[in-house]
C-alpha cells in the first residue's frame, strides 16, 4: 500500500527503514523526519506523517514484543 504518494513509498519500505533504524538503536526516538532522513528524501506535502507515526508504533511495538520473548526464552522465564 502507498503510504506518502508524494515520494512513493510504500508501507512495506517504510516499515524496513524502521527496523533498520531500531537495529542500530532500539531506544532511539523515532519520528517521520528521521525516516525520511534514514531513507534520504524529503517530506513535501507530509499529509503522510499521521500514517507514518502509526507504522512506526506498530513496528517498535513489535520490535519490543520479539526483544520481550527472546530475553524470556534466553532467561527462561516469561514475557508477560
Amino acid at each position: 500500500m502507498i503510504v506518502c504518494q508524494c515520494n512513493l513509498l510504500s508501507q512495506g519500505e517504510i516499515e524496513a527503514a524502521v527496523e533498520k533504524l531500531l537495529d542500530e538503536d532500539p531506544w532511539q526516538l523515532i519520528v517521520p523526519s528521521k525516516v525520511y532522513h534514514f531513507m534520504q528524501i524529503r517530506g513535501r506535502c507530509c499529509g503522510c506523517f499521521p500514517d507514518v507515526v502509526k507504522i512506526i508504533g506498530e513496528v517498535s511495538e513489535r520490535a519490543r514484543n520479539n526483544r520481550d520473548s527472546q530475553l524470556a526464552a534466553t532467561c527462561g522465564t516469561s514475557a508477560d
